[in-house]
This record gives structure tokens, C-alpha cells and sequence, in this order.
């Protein structure tokens, strides 16, 4: 999974590697087994607000191309 935004990104490869990167932070690099237990619950909550955002996202261009 891939986020960007103005400033940000955000690369979640679960069971791999994830990679941030920011304007303040610059760029962070880890590999997932390097991430604690606490750390890994809360990218999986990112990833799957994520989802949620991209289907509502989905909805509103195709309701827009209707």
C-alpha cells in the first residue's frame, strides 16, 4: 500500500518493509520484523483507514462520471 500527499508518503508492505517519508523526518527505511508489536497494530489500522478512504473516494468519481 502507498500514501502520498503534499509533503508525505507512505509505503506499508507488510511482512517486508515500510517506508515514510516526510519533510521533517526525511526519509525512514525498516524492515517489518524491525517494527514492535504496538507499531505494526497501528500501520495495520492506517492500512485499512486507508482502504475505507480510497473506496469512499472510489464512490464519489464514479458517482461524478454518472
Amino acid at each position: 500500500m502507498i500514501i502520498k500527499t503534499d509533503g508525505f508518503e507512505l509505503e506499508i508492505s507488510k511482512d517486508s518493509n515500510v517506508y515514510l517519508g516526510s519533510k521533517n523526518a526525511g526519509q525512514i527505511f525498516k524492515k517489518w520484523s524491525e517494527i514492535d508489536d504496538d507499531a505494526k497494530l497501528g500501520l495495520e489500522k492506517i492500512r485499512k483507514e486507508a482502504e475505507k478512504l480510497i473506496r469512499q473516494s472510489e464512490g464519489l468519481i464514479l458517482s461524478a462520471n454518472a
